[in-house]
């Protein structure tokens, strides 16, 4: 009978959303990278303060007639998971989790090829995604008429005004020097020039945002647009209002249409 397939999510760290490598446990038997813990820790309590953190031991795992106790480190340091927060002091070592790495096999989500788990992770850093269509298209099929008439009128004008040159919402080409393109010309664009380049770049759009960060490269640019930016901020950012003036209006607009 063959083996179910290997379900890559259940080897993948939550933080760096990488297969796993040199597993660790929280005491909440979350596991991580052990390198990926260093942006979980907090600082210590307070000396006059009570130590209410608890820190159970986890399961002991049995291989034949030999019981495997895990080993702690940094129990002085308190760590708070990223999934539950839960609080703990140190981590251990994921002695059962390391065995499947090392004897278990997945797919290449890019070339479907089968390796080793603990090999898979170094595989895709280098295995180059096949050439997708970026789905311009797609997106163009959300500007319905239906869609449009939906909108507002300070949305219907800003719409107006992107389509025609004047936005304040475009961004420069990932690939090379050409700027000023909205969300969906510069999919169009990424298609017509750029589809045989490394698709692994900075999302000129995470980058433009308050929060972005430029040091960031997606994996693939394209289909990191797709997911995160499916619609152009001119549309729905009105630059001629106050925040609160859009929240309330994006209140009353929610409220109508469902």
């Amino acid at each position: 009978m063959a083996s179910a397939p290997i379900e890559l999510g259940d080897f993948t760290c939550s933080i760096c959303r990488e297969i796993f490598e040199n597993p660790v446990s929280l005491s909440c038997l979350h596991s991580y990278c052990q390198s990926c813990l260093s942006g979980l820790k907090k600082p210590p309590p307070s000396p006059s303060l009570p130590n209410t953190l608890s820190n159970p031991v986890p399961p002991t795992s049995t291989t034949g007639s030999l019981i495997y106790r895990p080993k702690f480190y940094e129990t002085n340091q308190c760590f708070v998971c990223a999934v539950c927060r839960t609080e703990s002091f140190g981590y251990s070592d994921c002695r059962d989790l390391e065995v499947d790495l090392k004897t278990l096999e997945g797919l290449c989500p890019h070339c479907s090829k089968p390796f080793m788990l603990c090999n898979l992770r170094k595989h895709v850093e280098n295995c180059t995604p096949p050439k997708r269509n970026v789905g311009v298209d797609d997106i163009r099929k959300l500007f319905t008429t239906d869609f449009l008439q939906k909108l507002s009128q300070p949305q219907t004008e800003a719409l107006e005004k992107a389509r025609a040159g004047d936005n304040r919402s475009t961004f420069q080409c990932p690939y090379c020097s050409r700027a000023n393109f909205t969300v969906e010309h510069l999919c169009e664009h990424i298609e017509e020039s750029h589809l045989d380049d490394d698709p692994r770049r900075v999302c000129p759009i995470c980058a433009s945002m308050p929060w972005g960060n430029s040091s960031i490269v997606s994996t693939n640019v394209y289909q990191h647009i797709l997911g995160r930016h499916r619609f152009n901020y001119e549309t729905y950012v009105n630059y001629d209002q106050d925040e609160d003036t859009m929240i309330a209006e994006a209140v009353e607009r929610s409220m109508f249409n469902h």
